[in-house]
């Protein structure tokens, strides 16, 4: 009997997690909310998954909410037949990228660059009048200065070319290290004037080039790139900056 209440109360206690035909053929489940993660496994047509939270993703047939399944790995929720286009589960994934820092706060080269990663990875549109979330719900501006100030997890919605000097700090092109930023910056570079990029690494040991996070524009979106040192856009010559609260 008393093993008879205690099964009746773990199952009481117990969160129900609710299962969902695949509607796809062939439906890849990846380790992230995205199709350029590593693929886990692949259901087949009416194949039954347990969602067992949700998270926004890259947008796939213009739906950008992901379930994570009992199998640890992530589909879109395009893909599974839950019979709405809104959530089914209260329980938000921790996909990474959040890290430790508060706004405006100190923060390490290793958040500000997951943090950036969040949006290359989920391929997020360019727009000057967009939004989008950051990991941990607040919403920045979809250019590439609003890009770069939701890395360094500065004031949302975003700052401009022209402001985000203020929370840097001049430095040589050889001291660069990943989660500085570099760009066309300051007065006369608002609007599309200007532009701003995220360091993530030298392409080689030359350092005359270097590997990119950035939202580059509208036909690209938010991707990773290459620029050589000294890229130029219109009469500014770019400079690279160290961000003051980076620790």
């Amino acid at each position: 009997m008393h093993f008879s209440i205690l099964a009746l109360s773990v199952a009481l206690i117990t969160p129900l997690v609710s299962a969902y035909p695949i509607s796809g053929d062939s439906v890849n489940c990846r380790s992230g909310p995205a199709t350029s993660y590593k693929v886990i496994k692949t259901y087949a047509k009416g194949h039954d998954v347990k969602v067992t939270c949700q998270t926004v993703g890259e947008t796939v047939k213009g739906d950008n909410l992901w379930d994570k399944t009992a199998d640890g790995c992530y589909v879109a929720d395009y893909y599974v037949k839950t019979g709405t286009t809104g959530r089914v589960v209260k329980t938000e994934c921790k996909t990474g990228g959040t890290g430790d820092s508060s706004m405006n706060g100190k923060i390490t080269r290793k958040e500000i660059i997951a943090r950036g990663k969040y949006w290359i990875d989920r391929h997020v549109s360019y727009s000057m009048k967009g939004y989008y979330p950051d990991p941990k719900g607040t919403k920045y501006r979809t250019d590439c200065s609003g890009f770069v100030a939701m890395a360094l997890h500065a004031s949302a919605p975003g700052y401009s070319t022209v402001e985000l000097p203020r929370i840097g700090t001049q430095i040589a092109w050889k001291d660069l290290q990943p989660g500085d930023f570099v760009g066309t910056l300051g007065p006369g570079t608002g609007g599309s004037g200007g532009h701003v990029t995220l360091f993530l690494s030298w392409t080689d040991s030359t350092k005359k080039a270097y590997n990119t996070l950035e939202c580059r524009g509208t036909a690209y979106g938010c991707v990773a790139y290459k620029r050589n040192v000294g890229w130029k856009d219109g009469s500014f010559t770019a400079k690279p900056y160290k961000y003051i609260h980076v620790v």
